[in-house]
């Protein structure tokens, strides 16, 4: 009889435990029900963020503001924001600290990283030749930098393609066409001939040969444009000043501290130069300007040659337009001296442009090519074409082909040029590491004419600024440890 009476009740407490557990389950599923549709709307805006970060590389240009707005597709959308008031890339390039926001379903997320932008070759050469090494130059050699004293910071780069007399309207910007818009960036300065003289523009706009410019100057009745006119590019101008000693220009890229500059016929030393603003402090040699009109020419001087240690000439060899010994325009540091060149560490700019083993001496449209060496380029494999040959050894130039080389060459190595060779640029030499215990022929850079017109290397700023155009496609990286989620 227990044994009947035991068996109900036993039925009864496994029923209310059942229920019990069903109940307690079915909150559970409710409560994860919620929890997960939460979860997935947080899940959601933290990739729509994390997907506007990594598309920011895609979207960043040199020179350009900054994009502020990200879709991913219809309802997908993120916003970015820059913590430290930045809004537009310099040309020069520099760091960009973003944080990228996005909604869904009520959730926000907002992820931040730090990205540095690389804006072509900073191209930072005080000299035609620059060595680390010590210079020899003999023979019937010539090493020829700018005129300073001519010099006017202005570069011929177009003309304009007008058919007929363009009037400059009286307010607000215009647009002008020019044959090649190639060597203009955008947030330059340019001088074309106007009314009879040269007056000066800020480049607002550039859309293939179009320019869209603002004039500095009331324009007049009389202001014409004229077709065909010359139109001039201002390589560093002065976008403000803040006196006694900082300037701001549109690029700072190629400048260098320790260089001679010249601003309205009043010279000074630069003492610091940050490419990442296009600020510059000047050391004035006199009383500092009062003022100094947005769109002034800031004429850098550049030197024959420029070496950290000593040179010396023989024969009838000759540097022209300066030379500078021991100077501390040519860092110490081989890393260093490539960094000031190329914008990027050697072993970033090598991922880019890959080494090879053999090269026959020509560039073509301006080309960047990198060859291990040591590497000789004489007799059928003589220098020619037009680009930036970098050597990762020993470079010997024994000539260069009828029209002569135009480019830059860096040589992470020793460099030694010799017969009828000619070469309009620049050439940046690294030497051996170590140059304090070299001994012998690898320690110098040597240059050397033949008596068959002589060997030359002539500074030209239109090929610099040419190679910085071309090399300045917009490249945008991570910095390594510096997402975080906010």
């Amino acid at each position: 009889m227990r044994k009947g009476i035991a068996t109900p009740i036993t039925l009864v407490v496994l029923m209310v435990v059942f229920t019990s557990l069903l109940a307690a389950t079915g909150y559970m599923a409710l409560g994860a029900l919620r929890g997960g549709a939460s979860e997935r709307a947080t899940y959601q805006a933290f990739t729509l963020a994390e997907s506007a970060l990594e598309a920011l590389p895609l979207l960043v240009r040199c020179g350009r503001d900054l994009p502020t707005d990200y879709t991913l597709g219809p309802g997908l959308e993120a916003s970015y924001r820059y913590p430290d008031g930045q809004t537009a890339v310099p040309p020069g390039g520099g760091t960009v600290r973003v944080q990228a926001v996005a909604q869904s379903g009520g959730t926000r997320a907002r992820v931040e990283r730090t990205f540095s932008v690389s804006c072509g070759f900073t191209g930072a050469i005080p000299a035609a030749l620059t060595s680390r090494p010590r210079i020899e130059v003999r023979g019937d050699a010539q090493v020829i930098g700018q005129d300073f004293g001519s010099a006017t910071g202005l570069l011929e780069v177009t003309t304009t393609s007008l058919f007929l007399n363009l009037l400059v309207p009286p307010s607000g910007s215009f647009t002008l066409g020019v044959q090649d818009a190639t060597l203009i960036p955008l947030g330059s300065y340019v001088q074309i001939p106007t009314g009879g003289a040269p007056k000066t523009y800020r480049v607002e706009g550039k859309d293939g040969n179009t320019l869209t410019l603002s004039p500095l100057f009331t324009p007049g009745p009389t202001d014409l444009v004229l077709p065909g006119a010359q139109v001039h590019l201002v390589q560093f101008g002065v976008k403000s000043y803040g006196p006694p000693d900082t300037l701001f220009l549109n690029d700072a890229r190629g400048l260098i501290p320790g260089q001679t500059i010249r601003v309205n016929g009043l010279e000074g030393t630069l003492r610091e130069v940050d490419l990442a603003t296009g600020r510059v402090a000047v050391e004035w040699r006199g009383p500092p300007p009062t003022a100094i009109p947005e769109g002034t020419p800031l004429v850098p001087q550049v030197l024959g040659a420029a070496s950290a240690l000593t040179m010396g000439t023989s024969g009838r060899g000759a540097i022209l337009h300066g030379a500078a010994e021991n100077s501390r325009m040519v860092p110490n540091d081989p890393d260093e001296l490539f960094l000031r060149v190329f914008g990027m560490p050697k072993a970033a700019f090598l991922e880019l442009y890959p080494p090879v083993s053999s090269f026959n001496g020509t560039l073509r449209d301006w080309e960047i090519r990198v060859v291990r060496g040591p590497l000789q380029l004489t007799g059928g494999n003589r220098l020619c074409g037009a680009g930036v040959l970098v050597v990762l050894g020993n470079l010997t130039v024994n000539g260069s082909c009828s029209q002569g080389f135009r480019g830059l060459i860096y040589v992470a190595g020793d460099y030694d040029q010799q017969g009828n060779a000619v070469l309009t640029g620049a050439v940046v030499v690294e030497g051996v590491a170590d140059l304090q215990s070299c001994t012998g022929n690898e320690c110098w850079t040597q240059i050397a004419g033949t008596g068959q017109g002589g060997g030359k290397i002539v500074y030209d700023p239109q090929v610099l600024q040419g190679l910085r155009v071309a090399s300045g496609g917009t490249r945008v990286v991570a910095v390594p440890g510096t997402w975080r989620r906010l």
